[in-house]
């Protein structure tokens, strides 16, 4: 006969216990619903709610929105073409104030600009010629560009960015000495058509910015405040910043018209539209009236 001894019955007995008791309090413990982990999968550490980023948020745009903008848009270019004729006038005042502080040779004349019918104004332009390519310029030219090109190999990695810009750089003004080299006679630009042109290619981007936000900007979250600051904020800048970008390009080609090709393609009007670029950049930083939505 085999017989069992107190001590394991009684340890077979605990054993037993032990499990019923861990049994019971899994059996207690509270259990996550999928709306509680779908929650907390948009709350971060301290709680709060994780908003989506912009570029997976929807837009909800109404009808009130739509006439909000439009209304908007078209408040704003009239009161552009308003102001139109007073911005060339003090367009004119910055060239000639310029001009004689630069002390160049020649005049500011006001030539007259027209968009359509009943929309007229005037630029300013110096009535003085471009100064020619001639060796002595070229020829310093020439090795400036040949040592900032050289100068690229020696730069780090860490500015890439700027190895690139600079060779961009090096390659326009190459281009444009060995242009000057073979057909000198035969380049079709000269200082006032330049400046009168890009003078008014400002005045076109100015007058497209509240169109360019009405597509954009106006249609986003934003409140009212903020989207005529951005817009007055970057018109602003803009006004200012055009005569003088222009009179400075006055001032350099005096010297010689080697470098027109150079000031028009990285410092003309792409340096005005990465401008307005840079400014919207910032107006999109701005916080929202409401939180964005997935």
């Amino acid at each position: 006969m085999r017989v069992i001894s107190p001590s394991g019955a009684t340890g077979g007995h605990l054993a037993s216990s032990s499990s019923f008791r861990s049994l019971s309090i899994r059996r207690s413990e509270p259990q996550l619903s999928s709306f509680s982990i779908k929650g907390g999968k948009q709350r971060g550490w301290r709680g709060g709610l994780i908003t989506p980023h912009r570029a997976f948020a929807r837009l909800h745009v109404g009808t009130k929105d739509v006439v909000a903008c439009v209304c908007l848009t078209v408040i704003l270019s009239l009161c552009w073409i308003r102001i139109l004729p007073w911005v060339g006038s003090l367009w004119g005042r910055v060239f000639v104030y310029w001009t004689k502080a630069l002390q160049l040779e020649g005049s500011v004349v006001m030539a007259p600009q027209q968009w359509g019918a009943r929309i007229h104004f005037a630029l300013p332009y110096l009535n003085a010629s471009a100064g020619p390519p001639d060796p002595h310029t070229w020829w310093i030219t020439a090795v400036v560009t040949v040592l900032v090109f050289a100068i690229t190999y020696f730069m780090s990695e860490e500015m890439v960015p700027w190895i690139y810009l600079l060779r961009f750089l090096v390659f326009l003004q190459g281009t444009s000495l060995v242009y000057f080299v073979f057909a000198a006679a035969r380049f079709p630009h000269d200082l006032t058509s330049y400046t009168l042109s890009m003078l008014f290619f400002g005045t076109i981007l100015i007058g497209l910015l509240p169109l360019i936000l009405g597509f954009t900007y106006y249609l986003l979250d934003f409140s009212l405040l903020k989207r005529l600051a951005l817009t007055v904020i970057s018109a602003g800048y803009l006004i200012a910043f055009v005569p003088l970008q222009y009179m400075l390009h006055v001032y350099i080609l005096r010297k010689s018209i080697l470098f027109m090709p150079l000031l028009y393609f990285a410092f003309g009007p792409s340096l005005d539209v990465l401008i307005f670029v840079s400014l919207y950049s910032w107006g999109m930083s701005w916080k929202s009236k409401s939180s964005l939505v997935a």
